[in-house]
C-alpha cells in the first residue's frame, strides 16, 4: 500500500494533537436543577377579579407549560382543593398532558366555593418543581336539569310493566351529575340510580292471585337491553292512578326541578288475555260475542284480562290510521315484556296483514318471541285482505307469525272475489290434538272484502276452505280455484288464524252457520281451536 507524501504533514499534526490531550475531566458536576411551571392563568387568585355574578362554572379548562434548565419536562402533576380546608390528604394526579377539563369540588349544600388549583412540572430525573404554579378559581354551582322524553311516555293506562326515558343535563358538565332519583307517588322520598342511566323499565312485583294486593315495589331494569339491577322502587299502586317523579342531583347535592308523569296501572288477574283490536265504533257487539265464547270455554271462575287497543277507529275515508296509542311507545323491551305476562292470547282485529303501518298486530308480533319462548299460545280473528302497498308490506311481522305462507294478490283481470250467502266453508284437516272433527260451515251473508290466503308448507295446517267465486272486469263470474284457505293453525299448535268474521257487527247475528243451519257451529269451531291451542277448558 502506498500513501501520498502531500498527506503526511497533516497526519503527523493529528497524532501530535491527540497525544497532547488529557482524556479525563476535572471539577464537580452541577446538581440537577428543578423545572419551572407556568399556568395559563397568570393571577395567583381570581377571587378578587370576579364578582359573585361572574363566578365560573365548576367545570373549568386549565392549561399549563413547563421548562427545565438542564434537561426536559417529562410529566406534570396537579391537584385542587377547597381554599378553606387546605391540601391535607389531597393527592397529586400525574399526567403527560399540558391541559385538562377539571370538575372543581363544591361542598355539598353550598352554592359557591373558592378552589385552589396547583400544577408542578416533573423533569426527566423525577425532580418536581418545588414551587408549583397556583391560582384560586371562584366557582358557582348551577343546578342540573331533567326532562322526560315525551314520545316515549307510557300511555294513559298500562299493565305493571312500563318504561320511562329522560334527558338530564348539567351546565357544569355531565361529570358533575351525581345521580338520578326516582319515586312513585311521593315527591319527598327517592331511590337513587346511576347518573348515566336515561332509560328505565319498571316491573312490578305483583301477585295476580292476591286480590288484596294494592301496593307493591317495582324492580328496576336499565337501558334498552333490559339489564337487571338490585334496585327496587316502592309505592306503586295497582288498579289506581300513579305519579312518577324523577330528578337529577349533582355533585354538590343540588337537585333539578321535578319531572313527573301521571297514568293508571292495571293489575293482571288472569293467564288469559283478550285483545280488543276491533277498530270500529261497532266493536262492542263483536267483542261481546268473542268474550262470551271465552267465558263459555274457560273453567268457571277464571278471570279474563282485557286490553283495549281499538282506538283510534278506522273509517273508510281515513286512509292510514296510526296504531293505537294504548300500546307502549317502546316495543322492546316494554311491549315484549308486557305480552309475556300471559300464557294465552285471544286477539280480535279488523286488520292485521294488509299493512305494517297503522295496524297493531305487526307492531306486537315483532316482539312476541318472549311470549312464545315461555310457551305462549295465540288465536287471532282477523280478515285477510289485499295489501295496500305490497312492496311496503314485505316483511310484515304479522304475516311471519301467523299460519299463512303468503297473501293473495288478485290478477288485474279479476275485479273481486265473492263468498255468496250459503257458500260452503269446508273443514279440510283436524286441529292438532283434537279428536272431534270441525263442523262444516256455510256463509250467512255475502262476503266481498275478506280473502282466502296461501297456507302451504310443513309448518302450517289448513283447517277450512271456502267456495269463493270470482267476478272478472268483463263481468264474467266463475269458481275461484286457489287458494281457498280461510282458517289455519301452526303445526306446533302455537298460533291459529280464523280469517272470516263470525258475527255481524251491527245486529250480533252469526255470519257463519253450520252446513245444516246451526247458528252455534261457528262458536264450536272456535272452541275446538282453543282446545288445540291448549287454552284452559272447563
Amino acid at each position: 500500500m502506498t500513501y501520498s507524501l502531500r498527506a503526511l504533514p497533516g497526519l503527523i499534526a493529528l497524532i501530535v494533537l491527540l497525544g497532547g490531550c488529557d482524556a479525563g475531566f476535572t471539577g464537580e458536576p452541577l446538581p440537577n436543577q428543578p423545572p419551572e411551571t407556568y399556568l395559563s392563568v397568570r393571577d395567583s387568585s381570581l377571587v378578587d377579579n370576579l364578582s359573585d355574578e361572574e363566578r365560573l362554572v365548576s367545570t373549568v379548562y386549565v392549561s399549563w407549560t413547563g421548562d427545565d434548565p438542564d434537561g426536559y419536562v417529562a410529566a406534570y402533576e396537579f391537584r385542587y382543593y377547597d381554599a378553606t380546608t387546605g391540601p391535607a390528604d389531597v393527592f397529586w394526579t400525574r399526567t403527560i398532558r399540558n391541559d385538562s377539563l377539571v370538575l372543581l369540588p363544591i361542598p355539598p349544600g353550598s352554592a359557591t366555593a373558592n378552589v385552589v388549583f396547583e400544577v408542578r412540572a416533573i423533569d426527566n430525573e423525577g425532580l418536581a418543581d418545588p414551587t408549583p404554579a397556583r391560582t384560586v378559581f371562584p366557582i358557582r354551582n348551577s343546578p342540573p336539569e331533567i326532562r322526560l322524553v315525551s314520545f316515549e311516555l307510557p300511555p294513559d293506562t298500562t299493565f305493571p310493566i312500563f318504561s320511562f326515558s329522560w334527558q338530564a343535563e348539567d351546565p357544569d358538565g355531565a361529570v358533575n351529575l351525581a345521580r338520578i332519583e326516582v319515586s312513585f307517588n311521593d315527591s319527598t322520598q327517592f331511590v337513587a340510580l346511576p347518573p348515566d342511566v336515561d332509560f328505565v323499565t319498571f316491573v312490578a312485583n305483583f301477585d295476580r292471585d292476591d286480590p288484596t294486593q294494592t301496593e307493591v315495589t317495582a324492580h328496576v331494569y336499565t337501558g334498552r337491553a333490559f339489564r337487571s339491577t338490585t334496585i327496587e322502587v316502592p309505592g306503586l299502586r295497582l288498579d289506581a292512578e300513579n305519579t312518577f317523579y324523577v330528578r337529577a342531583v349533582d355533585q354538590a347535592d343540588t337537585s333539578s326541578a321535578l319531572a313527573r308523569h301521571t297514568w293508571f296501572v292495571k293489575k293482571p288477574r288472569s293467564r288469559v288475555l283478550l285483545v280488543n283490536d276491533y277498530r270500529k265504533a261497532t266493536g262492542s257487539v263483536v267483542m261481546a260475542y268473542h268474550r262470551a265464547i271465552l267465558r263459555d270455554f274457560l273453567p268457571p271462575g277464571i278471570p279474563i284480562d282485557e286490553w283495549d287497543i281499538s282506538r283510534p277507529y278506522v273509517t273508510g275515508s281515513a286512509g292510514n290510521t296510526p296504531r293505537s296509542d294504548a300500546l307502549p311507545p317502546v316495543p322492546d323491551p316494554t311491549l315484549r315484556q308486557t305480552l309475556a305476562l300471559w300464557d294465552y292470547i285471544y286477539w280480535v282485529s279488523t286488520a292485521t296483514v294488509n299493512s305494517v303501518v297503522g295496524n297493531n298486530l305487526p307492531y306486537a308480533a315483532a316482539v312476541m318471541d318472549l311470549f312464545f319462548e315461555r310457551g305462549g299460545r295465540i288465536l287471532v280473528h282477523s280478515p285477510v285482505t289485499q295489501p295496500r302497498d305490497p312492496e311496503a308490506n314485505l316483511g310484515n311481522p304479522a304475516i311471519l307469525m301467523l299460519p299463512l305462507s303468503d297473501l293473495l294478490v288478485l290478477p288485474d283481470s279479476v275485479r273481486r272475489l265473492e263468498l255468496p250467502s250459503g257458500a260452503a266453508i269446508t273443514p279440510v284437516s283436524a286441529p292438532p290434538g283434537v279428536a272431534e272433527a270441525l263442523p262444516p260451515l256455510q256463509s250467512n251473508r255475502f262476503f266481498i272484502n275478506e280473502l282466502p290466503y296461501f297456507a302451504e308448507g310443513a309448518t302450517i295446517i289448513p283447517l277450512y276452505e271456502a267456495d269463493y267465486r270470482y267476478l272478472s272486469r268483463s263481468g264474467r263470474r266463475g269458481t275461484w280455484p286457489y287458494p281457498r284457505t280461510v282458517a289455519s293453525i301452526s303445526a306446533d299448535a302455537r298460533v291459529a288464524l280464523f280469517g272470516l268474521p263470525l258475527v255481524n257487527e251491527l245486529s250480533g247475528e252469526p255470519e257463519l252457520v253450520g252446513a245444516d243451519g246451526d247458528p252455534e257451529a261457528g262458536r264450536r269451531a272456535v272452541m275446538l281451536l282453543l282446545r288445540s291451542l291448549g287454552f284452559p277448558e272447563r
